[in-house]
């Protein structure tokens, strides 16, 4: 599938959120998979849902990737936002770079900030970056160079390289690896001291924070409030569903026949949303817009569990088509699964992101694609 649509960026998309226009085209691309030679110019903004994407040349405008292994080792001029199982960011980038995955390999040229999200993330020894660092995730590792400052949240962190600015890091376990650079000051917050080597050069203070780790817990705590949620999300995906049959098919439509584009969708929108409504309290529109933006965004957001516990419930029970008979099942279904996951500590937080995402993702397209209706309604839902 390959579209272009003149003056519509991603803003533009949500042009009733977001009441902006620029000027440029857009190209979605969906395939099994993508390449780019080094040859190869991508001079327009470029959407593109694959299960590999390999990106060895110019890319001039603003780059969405979403799939399964994102391999980007050319020269991207501009934003880049990519999210998959395994991201690789090898080239040069001009500007900011976001990037979400399993595993976050980052060994290029970074001219702007970085933010990265993942179980692994890890800044080799050849990665320069111009500008600031945020890494969240389970097990972080920088060994590049940082010209700005560096903020990690992570279970275990592991610093060298060098930094030009100040580090933040909140871990349980904190390695600062021999021969670190720090030019700025340094901030932790762990259960224990952090044992720093001689060879380590410190050019600010050393801040220290400590906070007993907490028993081991397998489940959240309050279970019976946890599903409590549960029962309350299933009443509200019944209202939902009656009083909006046509876009609930449509949304679960998405999620069965387009998931790779419900996610590209959903990872932009999930940052994009909020960062747009921020700052429209310094435009003329003002606040009102903002804060309608904001609740919007937390409507679809909640949302965004029921589109996802519909489309998991008709998958389990084997549905293809939903109807007032077995919609109740097909929801409670679905939520169960969802809330019985999220219970798990260890899980919690990647299925909620996971279901904010693709959720996100089908609902925002559901309201800008004409449908064509795969799950029957609004007759099947009766």
């Amino acid at each position: 599938m390959k579209l272009e649509i003149r003056n519509l960026k991603f803003g533009a998309l949500l042009a009733a959120l977001l009441f902006t226009q620029s000027a440029g085209a857009i190209e979605f691309v969906q395939r099994e998979q993508f390449i780019s030679s080094e040859a190869e110019t991508l001079r327009d903004e470029l959407w593109v849902s694959a299960q590999n994407i390999t990106i060895s040349g110019e890319a001039q405008d603003d780059l969405f990737a979403a799939g399964g292994i994102l391999d980007l080792r050319g020269n991207f001029k501009s934003d880049v936002w990519a999210c998959g199982t395994q991201v690789i960011a090898a080239g040069r980038f001009t500007d900011h770079v976001r990037l979400m995955s399993r595993m976050v390999q980052v060994s290029g040229t970074l001219g702007g900030s970085l933010t990265a999200i993942g179980n692994t993330v890890k800044i080799e020894p050849s990665a320069t970056l111009a500008k600031n660092l945020f890494c969240l995730g389970e097990n972080i590792i920088n060994e590049g160079t940082v010209a700005g400052n560096i903020r990690i949240v992570g279970q275990k962190a592991t610093l060298g390289g060098k930094i030009a600015g100040d580090v933040s890091v909140t871990a349980q376990e904190i390695v600062i690896l021999p021969g670190t650079v720090i030019g700025g000051n340094l901030s932790y917050t762990a259960p224990k001291e952090l044992v720093i080597s001689p060879s380590v050069t410190l050019g600010g203070k050393l801040t220290a924070t400590y906070e007993t780790p907490p028993p081991n817990q397998y489940l959240k705590p309050g279970l019976f409030g946890h599903f409590v949620f549960a029962v309350a999300a299933l009443l509200t995906g019944m209202v939902f569903s009656s009083v909006f049959p046509r876009y609930t098919a449509h949304t679960v439509q998405l999620l069965r026949t387009a998931r790779g584009a419900c996610l590209l969708t959903g990872f932009i929108a999930l940052f994009l949303i909020p960062i747009s409504a921020f700052l429209m309290i310094f435009t003329f529109i003002g606040v009102p817009l903002s804060i309608l933006m904001f609740l919007f965004y937390l409507i679809l957001l909640y949302l965004s569990k029921i589109a996802v516990g519909l489309w998991l419930g008709a998958l389990i029970l084997r549905r293809k088509t939903l109807s007032k008979r077995n919609l109740l099942g097909t929801l409670a279904a679905g939520l169960f699964i969802i809330y019985l996951l999220t219970a798990f500590i260890a899980v919690s937080m990647v299925i909620s992101m996971l279901v904010a995402i693709y959720g996100l993702g089908a609902l925002l397209l559901a309201l800008f694609r004409k449908p064509v209706l795969i799950v029957q309604a609004p007759n099947d839902i009766k």
